[in-house]
């Protein structure tokens, strides 16, 4: 194996982490969605934030670079 492969093999394990957080967030950003809706409160802080979650993958190319989306508060 040489250094190129160890080097994706790293990175990818850190997409791996990536893409296991922001399901956590998601999931948690749904609920703050529904939990808006059934306040009768305006969601779209909410569902921007989710959006935003869902485009990391576009947005970023290096795993190290993600700046995660401040989480509103309900």
């Amino acid at each position: 194996m040489d250094i190129y492969q160890t080097d994706e093999m790293i990175v990818q394990s850190k997409w791996v982490g990536v893409r296991y957080t922001r399901a956590i967030l998601l999931r948690q950003a749904d609920e703050m969605v529904n939990m808006a809706n059934d306040k009768g409160e305006d969601n779209v802080l909410f569902r921007q934030y989710r959006q935003a979650l869902r485009d990391i993958p576009q947005t970023y190319d290096n795993p190290d670079d993600i700046v995660w989306p401040t989480k509103p508060t309900l």
